[in-house]
């Protein structure tokens, strides 16, 4: 038993050396409060949740491959702190994120604060608060989706407007609504994506609300924006709660991101074959003071598209009519 029991005292201070040699070698710089951290090409995850920041961390993770596929660069890296203490992670922390070459340290809520806020806008008896009550895997989706687009919105900026992308706030640029939108769908997971293209579908065979031409659809406002308030110019988009009647009109919002989602797709289908990339490009020309008609006539038949906006709604349309059977 004494043979048994005499490397314990040895044994124990070789493990804990190995688990901090496991922790710098994750590339992972300690944060005071938030104990768990994934880091890779993607940046890094920090939260006191373990499973949260695994299945973060393999979202984010994902989005960055799907970003260098579309945009034809590789994304910036982002250090995203879930639930950070008020007030302990200080900036000096924050500066050895950005030593170890984050491009911006984004704080942003767990799931059960993004959840809880969310509920503090709505009356309790309302139906959908009830549905998310009785099945948590609904919120943790709408959680893990709704995070992947705003990021997204994050890494597009830093990319392409990286004045806007190191303010405060967590996303929007100086793009048109619908680019700006495009850029964030195409990291985002399936499931809402195929939510968007079941609704672009029936939208195309419903003769009583025909799509908007493409000139008009390029030139519009996102109509889910609250009435009153600008794409920010100089800022960020941060996470912001409304309740439904602070929100701009739900139904429309819905058409146009459906209308985002087939746009997008036919850009990268209609391109694919020719050349990758097509996002990256038009974003380029666009971040340097451009319009989508001058990436058109310039660099538009590169990727294998027509020169002109006229010819490129009619293959627009024959694209949407096909999608539509």
């Amino acid at each position: 038993m004494a043979l048994s029991r005499s490397p314990a005292p040895v044994l124990l201070p070789v493990l804990l050396l190995l688990a901090g040699a496991a922790r710098a070698d994750t590339g992972c710089p300690p944060l005071p409060g938030l104990d768990h951290c994934v880091a890779g090409a993607h940046g890094w995850v920090y939260g006191a949740d373990a499973a949260q920041v695994r299945m973060l961390g393999g979202d984010l993770a994902a989005s960055a491959e799907a970003f260098e596929r579309h945009f034809a660069r590789a994304p910036l890296r982002l250090a995203v702190l879930l639930d950070a203490p008020a007030g302990r992670i200080g900036a000096d922390a924050r500066g050895r994120l950005l030593a170890a070459r984050a491009a911006q340290v984004v704080d942003w809520p767990g799931m059960q604060a993004f959840q809880a806020a969310r509920e503090s806008t709505q009356p309790a008896d309302d139906p959908g608060r009830r549905l998310l009550a009785a099945n948590p895997a609904i919120g943790q989706a709408i959680w893990r989706n709704l995070t992947r687009h705003e990021l997204g919105h994050v890494l597009f900026n830093l990319a392409y407007w990286p004045d806007l992308g190191r303010t405060s706030g967590h996303g929007h640029a100086r793009s048109p609504d619908w680019l700006n939108e495009a850029a964030a769908m195409v990291l985002e997971a399936d499931e809402l994506v195929a939510q968007r293209r079941r609704l672009l579908r029936g939208m195309g065979a419903d003769p009583a609300q025909p799509l908007p031409a493409l000139a008009e659809f390029l030139a519009m406002a996102n109509p889910a924006r609250p009435v009153g308030q600008a794409a920010p110019a100089a800022r960020g988009v941060s996470l912001v709660y409304r309740s439904p009647a602070e929100s701009g009109d739900a139904a429309a919002g819905a058409r146009y991101y459906a209308q985002v989602q087939g746009w997008a797709d036919f850009l990268v289908q209609a391109t694919a074959a020719t050349r990758a990339g097509v996002l990256g490009s038009i974003s380029e020309r666009i971040a340097a003071g451009g319009s989508f008609e001058d990436w058109l006539g310039d660099t538009g038949p590169a990727f294998g598209l027509p020169g002109t906006l006229p010819a490129l709604d009619r293959q627009w349309q024959a694209w949407l009519q096909a999608a539509a059977r």
